[in-house]
């Protein structure tokens, strides 16, 4: 039987191998994120739009704070409709989180509450709303008085994420409703969002190398409008540890009375049983309340009585919400991708052991054809010497 030449055996290889890659699901290419800003909506209709993934072409004195917030990409649209126009800024987000930062850093408590989508705030044509991970603002040419119904026409329109995306920030649920000042709620999770804060407390004590959140809000009072603050970390245990930076800061003030005052319970705070909540001078006739409870510092600032602090501050307790994972439904599409995954991985096997064999395969025939003269032979062609130890 005659032996078929070496190129055409490596050749047949060589086929195989491709045919068998060209078989493997090819590798999905990320494609353009689709437009979310709908083509019309009550009458509205888009004469022209654009996009883009800049958060500077948005809005250029807030980019830092944007990407802080997890901006993803932007979109802007002008409406029409019976000759009135109305301008569409839009900003989407990783998660709710980010898209009611992003909320929380354009309001101002000239603008009063109504409902569209998850929240909005209105200033006679402007509004402003957010809904899952969609920040808008809206500005019409000629508001009237069915503006607000016609933009929840356009929050229905925009798309529906849901489970952990949708969530709002966790410490945002604990402000209280009481005496609260619309629109004065701020969100920060990091510095460049925290400086957007009328805080008394400075960046470095708050903790965002160590995954803190802070929110906070405005509440009237019988002085005035005082601050309630409230900085989230992961665990109870990083939330001790800042509170006793709360009172190290506290401690090297300028002002001796302050510094002494705060060195003076930096001790008794320090042991395990303490759970008090402590009141201390700030600058002249000001004074901070704080506690902890949980992972959660609560801080009370500004102008307020001794009385109405305690009880603001002592109205903030972390519930902890304990729940038990239930294992996710098997579903045909889960089922289909367990199956094409054995075929890829039983396809990728065979590649190797393909490879393997042209190697080992291939090699002799590949040095016999560039070295005819020399003899090569397997480990089997060799002679075995025997020794016969009977004679």
């Amino acid at each position: 039987m005659s032996k078929r030449p070496f190129h055409q055996i490596f050749q047949t290889w060589i086929l195989l191998a491709l045919f068998l890659i060209e078989a493997l699901p090819a590798r999905a290419v990320p494609a353009a994120a689709p437009a979310f800003l709908p083509q019309s909506f009550s009458g509205w209709q888009q004469i022209e739009h654009h996009s883009g993934t800049a958060p500077g072409q948005t809005d250029a004195v807030n980019a830092d704070a944007l990407n802080e917030l997890g901006f993803t990409n932007y979109e802007q649209a002008t409406y029409e409709r019976a000759g009135r126009k109305l301008q569409v800024k839009a900003a989407r987000f990783s998660n709710a989180t980010g898209s009611y930062g992003a909320f929380t850093l354009f309001t101002h408590p000239d603008m009063w509450a109504e409902q569209i989508g998850n929240g909005a705030l209105v200033n006679n044509g402007h509004i402003l709303f957010y809904k899952a991970d969609i920040l808008v603002d809206a500005a019409f040419e000629k508001p009237t008085v069915m503006s607000v119904a016609e933009l929840r026409a356009l929050s229905e329109n925009l798309p529906v994420v849901s489970g952990g995306a949708a969530s709002l920030p966790e410490p945002v649920k604990y402000l209280p409703s009481q005496s609260y000042v619309p629109g004065s709620s701020h969100y920060a999770v990091g510095p460049a969002t925290f400086s957007r804060i009328d805080s008394i407390l400075p960046v470095n004590i708050v903790g965002f190398d160590k995954s803190a959140e802070v929110a906070s809000g405005d509440y009237h009072t019988s002085s005035g409008t005082a601050r309630l603050t409230i900085l989230s970390y992961p665990t109870p245990q990083i939330a001790v540890e800042h509170f006793h930076g709360l009172l190290d800061w506290l401690s090297s003030a300028k002002d001796s009375a302050v510094a002494q005052q705060a060195r003076a319970h930096a001790e008794e705070s320090r042991k395990p049983s303490f759970q008090g909540t402590l009141t201390l001078p700030l600058n002249g006739d000001s004074q901070i309340t704080f506690r902890r409870s949980g992972p959660f510092v609560v801080v009370v600032s500004g102008p307020i009585s001794k009385g109405e602090a305690v009880s603001l501050v002592q109205s903030v307790n972390y519930d902890a919400d304990v729940r038990l994972l239930e294992p996710p439904p098997v579903t045909m599409s889960a089922l289909t991708k367990l199956i094409v995954g054995c075929f890829v991985l039983i396809a990728m096997m065979v590649i190797v052991f393909l490879v393997i064999g042209l190697f080992y395969g291939g090699l002799p025939l590949l040095l016999r054809r560039l070295f005819p003269n020399r003899e090569f032979k397997h480990s089997q062609d060799v002679e075995i010497i025997k020794l016969n130890l009977r004679d």
